[in-house]
């Protein structure tokens, strides 16, 4: 009698134990990251800042896709001021904008309009892929010059206003072709739009733009045309170093996109980044990353360079940028098995360049006030207080790495620079 009772009391134990397996094998199934998920709830809305009218269709082109399957009101803010796009971002009143590496950079080092009291460096983190920029010098479709090596003395320059910034291409073009500065003619067209026309109308012989602009499109079209003038890094390594020399921030390869005089031709080259802050929370981050992955198909024709918006194009630019990455896409990327120890290496090196610069810049605003200097860069004495304080405190310039394993040139300044030249006509 037991061994029959024992029978069937074995049989059920078997089967709840069996279905006590199954379930704990569903739940293993689906990962304790699903689990978290279904528990997971989208804020009621997000606010995005957007640089420019590109900009602005860019984000529209997704974020409204991500808007009807998250249930978040996704605000899209157009601005046409970068810098204000960071500064938004500072201050907490945008969750997301898109930053270039040469525009951080300027933040970062606090230079020009940055050098503010509220403005300069803040611990920006990498949330995303943003697109694949490119940018070059270009000239009117019947210019005698037909390479870069054809400038020469006289030649004019096409500017949209005289800050380092803006000519920092014009003068690491000089240096790649070694021609002074003096010998050339600065033209300060007044606008962005402004000089690139005066290209098209033949008051100006060379100016840098970026092909996939609306200006661009517009003055390929006028008579004349345009020809873009390349920058081969590959046949002219040396003029390349000698550009990067000069400016760390930029590497050269073929033109992808943008009006087809440029296609094909070399320019400078480089990603762009979706960012946020440190303070926002690694969980929304985690799952804003997470839905931009898996829902790349949804969108990626949505707008022509969303193509550069997918996760290996986001590896690849993480090889080489300065821009720390946020802790929740680090989560993300440790979950699909892509975060090594090279990329937390790189992290902590590119965390330690930031936080130098912070409080860098927070102890030089302390001197300035103890000092009773106005903090502004419109004061001469406060930017030369910065400047100085960058060059004793041996802080390096913000640059782009070789590769994930190789750091790339630490650059000293040495010297403040003078104030910016006045503007010619």
């Amino acid at each position: 009698m037991t061994r029959h009772l024992f029978k069937p009391l074995l049989i059920a134990l078997l089967l709840v134990l069996g279905s006590t397996l199954v379930l704990t094998g569903c739940t293993s199934g689906t990962t304790q990251t699903e689990e978290a998920d279904q528990g997971w709830q989208w804020p009621e809305r997000l606010h995005i800042a957007a640089p420019g009218q590109s900009g602005l269709a860019k984000y529209v082109s997704w974020a409204s896709i991500m808007e009807d399957d998250t249930g978040m009101a996704i605000r899209v803010v157009p601005e046409a001021d970068p810098g204000k796009c960071m500064r938004y971002l500072k201050d907490g009143e945008m969750f997301l904008s898109s930053a270039s590496k040469s525009m951080l950079s300027n933040v970062i080092e606090a230079t020009e309009d940055h050098a503010t009291k509220d403005g300069g460096p803040f611990q920006a983190r990498v949330v995303w892929i943003h697109d694949l920029a490119n940018s070059g010098f270009f000239v009117r479709g019947d210019s005698d010059i037909e390479r870069i090596y054809d400038i020469g003395p006289g030649t004019r320059f096409s500017v949209w206003n005289m800050k380092d910034s803006t000519l920092n291409p014009f003068r690491s073009l000089l240096a790649w072709i070694q021609l002074d500065e003096e010998k050339i003619e600065w033209v300060n067209a007044g606008s962005f739009e402004g000089a690139m026309r005066a290209v098209a109308e033949g008051r100006t012989d060379v100016a840098f733009g970026f092909p996939t602009s609306p200006t661009l499109y517009e003055v390929a079209s006028a008579p004349h045309g345009i020809r873009f003038l390349d920058l081969n890094a590959e046949k002219d390594p040396e003029g390349a170093k000698r550009w990067q020399a000069r400016s760390p921030l930029y590497s050269f390869a073929p033109i992808k996109t943008g009006v087809s005089e440029a296609v094909g031709h070399w320019g400078t080259v480089g990603y762009i980044f979706d960012i946020t802050t440190k303070k926002h929370d690694a969980e929304l981050v985690y799952h804003f990353a997470k839905w931009l992955d898996e829902n790349y198909n949804q969108y990626k024709e949505a707008y022509d360079s969303n193509k550069y918006m997918s996760i290996d194009h986001l590896m690849e630019a993480l090889k080489t940028t300065y821009i720390p990455v946020h802790e929740g896409l680090i989560k993300y990327l440790q979950e699909k098995g892509l975060w090594t120890e090279a990329h937390e290496r790189r992290q902590l090196e590119n965390i330690e360049l930031l936080n130098t610069y912070v409080d860098a810049y927070a102890n030089a605003k302390s001197l300035a006030e103890e000092k009773g200097i106005e903090i502004s860069p419109a004061n001469q004495e406060w930017v030369t207080l910065w400047e100085t304080y960058k060059v004793e405190h041996n802080i390096p310039k913000v640059g782009l790495h070789v590769s994930l394993t190789e750091s790339g040139e630490e650059v000293i300044p040495t010297s403040v620079p003078e104030p910016e030249p006045p503007d010619q006509q």
